[in-house]
């Protein structure tokens, strides 16, 4: 399964009402072949090393050789090692790996000399003075109050993702469904909001009149169409905006990524390039206490296993 798919977000748009089975298919965000992209979330491991979280300065790194949550694992382990580490984050969609320590019995070296030394190269990209890692940490929980992530300079409402486990779970709440469920709708989220960044990044516009010319398409296809979109998605308006952002996202990636390339293996290639461009350069920052323990449990590779 190829990451060519995406390309083909509105026009599948289409194919997908050819059944009243539609509205199964396409779940969150008109997320159609999104999945083919391998993405992982964050994970947030504390190390209870008697650390004062108040004199805490914090590192981040730019860590390479990083596939699974088993490297996430290795790192902890190494880390765990040293006098002074209060907390790790390991973000496995950008690669990079954020240290919390205190400054007065380790140093944001060393840090990286262990992580390095686990088989995971790191870079020191900033380190945070106790004040300065306080203000982040203040600035964080008040965001957390409203927001469950920040995908770049996008902020993920938590009625917007409440909303988006809801119709994926036939009206349940996030509480109410299992923790799989919720790790794959956050997944696609995360998916969507990468591409979404790299569309704004471009200036991508979609015009009102493209999306109305779209949706008349559908309509004269499908007969009950808005009723359809109503049941699914509570109005019109929420899908065509929906389906604008699929025009956006196509929009991006045929202008700024095939760039006129007809090769089909040509276009594939370059697309999976780009998306890991945009995997490692867009900051990924999970609020949410329960996304980041589901992001915990990431299974193993036998690339680190082995």
């Amino acid at each position: 399964m190829l990451i060519s798919k995406l390309i083909g977000l509105s026009h599948t748009l289409t194919n997908l009402f050819q059944s009243r089975r539609i509205m199964k298919a396409c779940k969150l965000y008109g997320s159609i072949g999104l999945a083919v992209i391998a993405l992982a979330v964050s994970a947030w491991f504390l190390v209870p090393s008697g650390v004062d979280l108040a004199n805490a300065s914090v590192a981040e790194y730019q860590i390479e050789k990083l596939t699974c949550g088993s490297c996430v694992s290795n790192i902890k382990s190494a880390l765990e090692a040293l006098d002074g580490i209060s907390a790790v984050e390991v973000n496995l969609t950008s690669n990079r790996g954020r240290v919390s320590f205190d400054a007065s019995k380790i140093d944001s070296g060393a840090i990286a000399e262990t992580i390095s030394g686990a088989g995971y190269p790191a870079t020191l990209r900033f380190e945070l003075d106790p004040g300065a890692f306080a203000a982040l940490e203040q600035e964080q929980a008040q965001l957390g109050q409203d927001y469950v992530a920040r995908i770049g300079d996008r902020l993920l409402a938590r009625t917007d993702f409440e909303l988006l486990v809801q119709q994926s779970s036939s009206g349940k709440t996030s509480a109410e469904v299992e923790p799989q469920v919720v790790q794959s709708i956050w997944k696609d989220v995360l998916q969507r909001e990468l591409l979404l960044v790299a569309a704004a990044q471009n200036q991508i516009v979609i015009q009102d009149g493209e999306v109305d010319a779209r949706l008349d398409q559908l309509r004269q296809q499908h007969q009950g169409l808005e009723s359809l979109l109503a049941r699914k998605y509570g109005s019109l308006d929420v899908f065509r905006e929906r389906m604008r952002e699929d025009m956006i996202i196509t929009r991006n990636i045929e202008n700024n990524v095939y760039a006129g390339e007809t090769d089909a293996r040509a276009r594939q290639d370059k697309l999976q390039a780009w998306y890991t461009e945009l995997q490692n350069n867009t900051e990924v920052i999970i609020y949410d206490p329960r996304l980041k323990a589901l992001a915990q449990s990431g299974s193993g590779c036998a690339c680190c296993n082995s």
